[in-house]
This record gives structure tokens, C-alpha cells and sequence, in this order.
């Protein structure tokens, strides 16, 4: 009998240690589970932040044309501009805009869709189509620009590129272009991106079809047209809002167009802005941007755009016949803005 019990109690003995066996061993497997599951919702989260992250990356800081009644609309019927006029300018000038920027609301307008001729304000279309080519990865800001016989031969406003100079990149151009207007750097950008004038101005139409640009042709890739027989860059305010806001929408537009004075290359030439506006002394407060424009058949052109308290106006005025009138109209049109947001 005693032999029987020794039997069960050394079995009993072995079940027991057995049983810690197994639990020890069985432990760490759910320990391990336990991880793996904190590794994958730590990585779910993980996956979540980098979308919402993108998505806030990709966000547009503005308004995006619609085809909502009383704002910028991208679904206006297309029109063309019937024959090439002499000139297109007004007393005090062609027509006017004003857009909340945030809504896209249109606060202002006088003759809103009235064909003219934007001039330099062209070049706000060369750098939103060059900025995109960088975000393709197309280009690179510090690539060297190759500086050719056609460059060298652009007049009016211009850095005088020399096909002996290496050392311009991109950046200069894109400087060059809204700071100083030069026309050559404007067609060294467009042979840059596009190898050839009339391939980027095909992207330049593309992209006004894109965002609903409807009355609006290009020629150029700079905006100096001054011949008779030739035809403009033709647009209206409303469209030149649209562009305005498409720029607004890229992170560096701004870094160029509120830029007052800047030396480039290694001869430093200095280009200081055509904006009177974004000056710190006699400016307009809160005015970052964007484009002047002028030639004798298209007159005195600017769209400005000035942020305040959060808020951001938009003003475009086209074919005026005066640049002081149009120096201050544009800054009425600006307060007129900040007035009817804030009431």
C-alpha cells in the first residue's frame, strides 16, 4: 500500500513540475503576443499620422474655383478675345477685381471679365508652372542655368544674361522674374523646363484650362509683346484672380514675391521690386505680393494681395492708364476688402 502511494504522490510530483514547465514556457508566447499586437497598432497609428500629415501637406491654403455663384468660378463659358486690338486700356482702368482669398468670394468688381492685356503679370503663370516642375522632381532650384543666344536676345526689363555665366540656377530666375520682371531670366526658365518657348507655353495654356482660366490666351512666357502686328497675352481679372490664388496655394510663391531686394550671381546684380506695395517704407501693411505689369499697348497692370489678422484680399486691376492711379487704386481696393470681411 505504501508502495502504491509513493507511486502517486511521484507522480503527482512529476504532473506538477510538468504543469510550471509548461506554464513557464507558455508565459513569454503571450507576452509576445501582447507586443506583436502593440508593434501593430503602434504602426497603424504610425501609417494614420503620416496620411493625415500628408493630407494636411497637400491641403490648399485657399480657395479652390468652384462654380458657385458670386466667387471665382472655373465654369464661366470660354471666350476669346475677337481681334488683336492696339491697346486695351481704361479711364481709370480696364476692369477690377476684388476676392477674399480664404472664400473666394468676389467683394468688388468693375468690369470683372473685361478682356486686357496682362503684361508681366504673365510671369506669375512661369513660376507657378516652374514651382510645379520642381515638385515633380523635373528640376532642382539649384540646377545651373545654360544661358543661350535666345536668352540674351530678350529686351526690356532683364538681368543681362551672358552665355559666358554658369553660376545662375533656377532660384535666380525665379528671384529675377518677380523682383526685377527680367524677361530673360523668364525665357531661361521656360527652355529650362520645357527645352523649347513655344513647349512651355503650351503648358501655360494647358494649366490656365486646368484652373478654369477661360478668357485666357498665352503667347509669351514673359509678357513683353510690344509689336503691333503681334498678338498679346490676353486675360481678364477674374481669370488673374484664379492665378493668384493657384499661386497662393504653393508654399514658396511668396518667398519670391514679397522679396523688396536681392543680388544675384556672382556679379550681384541687384533687382529691387517692381511692387511699391510690398515695401516696408510707404508699402501697403500686410502686403506680400504679387506682380506688376506694364507695356504701352496693355498699360499699367498689378495684382496685390495683403494678408491681416488672418485674412487675406486679393485685388487685381487691369488697364489703367496711370501708374500712380493704379498704385492707389489698388491699396482702396485693399482696404475696401479688409472693410467688408470685417463687418
Amino acid at each position: 500500500m505504501k508502495k502504491y502511494k509513493s507511486i502517486i504522490i511521484a507522480f503527482l510530483f512529476v504532473a506538477i513540475h510538468i504543469f510550471i514547465i509548461l506554464v513557464l514556457f507558455k508565459k513569454p508566447n503571450i507576452d509576445q503576443d501582447k507586443i506583436n499586437k502593440q508593434n501593430k497598432q503602434s504602426n497603424i497609428s504610425e501609417f494614420k499620422t503620416g496620411y493625415e500629415n500628408n493630407i494636411t501637406m497637400n491641403e490648399n491654403f485657399y480657395y479652390v474655383p468652384s462654380n458657385e455663384s458670386g466667387h471665382l468660378r472655373r465654369n464661366k463659358k470660354e471666350k476669346r478675345l475677337s481681334k488683336n486690338y492696339q491697346s486695351l486700356i481704361g479711364k481709370p482702368y480696364q476692369g477690377a477685381i476684388v476676392v477674399d482669398a480664404t472664400s473666394g468670394k468676389i467683394l468688388f468688381q468693375n468690369h470683372g471679365s473685361a478682356f486686357a492685356y496682362p503684361a508681366s503679370i504673365t510671369k506669375l503663370m512661369t513660376l507657378l508652372i516652374t514651382l510645379e516642375a520642381i515638385d515633380k522632381g523635373k528640376i532642382s532650384l539649384n540646377d545651373k542655368i545654360i544661358i543661350n543666344d535666345e536668352i540674351m536676345g530678350i529686351g526690356g526689363s532683364q538681368l543681362y544674361l551672358d552665355v559666358k555665366e554658369t553660376d545662375f540656377t533656377v532660384e535666380d530666375m525665379l528671384y529675377a522674374i518677380m523682383v526685377h520682371s527680367a524677361n530673360d531670366a523668364a525665357r531661361a526658365l521656360s527652355i529650362h523646363v520645357a527645352e523649347s518657348k513655344i513647349n512651355f507655353v503650351n503648358l501655360m495654356n494647358k494649366k490656365a484650362i486646368e484652373l478654369g482660366m477661360n478668357a485666357t490666351k498665352y503667347y509669351s512666357d514673359h509678357g513683353l509683346i510690344v509689336e503691333d502686328n503681334q498678338n498679346l497675352d490676353v486675360s481678364t481679372p477674374h481669370d488673374i484672380a484664379i492665378l493668384a490664388l493657384a499661386c497662393l496655394n504653393h508654399p514658396n510663391t511668396l518667398k519670391y514675391t514679397s522679396t523688396e531686394l536681392i543680388y544675384l550671381g556672382k556679379r550681384k546684380f541687384m533687382c529691387s521690386t517692381r511692387n511699391t506695395l510690398i515695401k516696408k517704407i510707404d508699402g501697403y501693411i500686410g502686403c506680400d505680393g504679387l506682380k506688376t505689369g506694364f507695356t504701352k499697348r496693355a498699360g499699367f497692370n498689378l495684382v496685390a494681395t495683403a494678408e491681416r489678422d488672418n485674412k487675406r484680399i486679393i485685388a487685381v486691376i487691369l488697364g489703367c492708364d496711370d501708374k500712380e492711379i493704379r498704385n492707389n487704386t489698388a491699396r482702396e481696393l485693399l482696404d475696401y476688402g479688409f472693410n467688408v470681411l470685417e463687418k
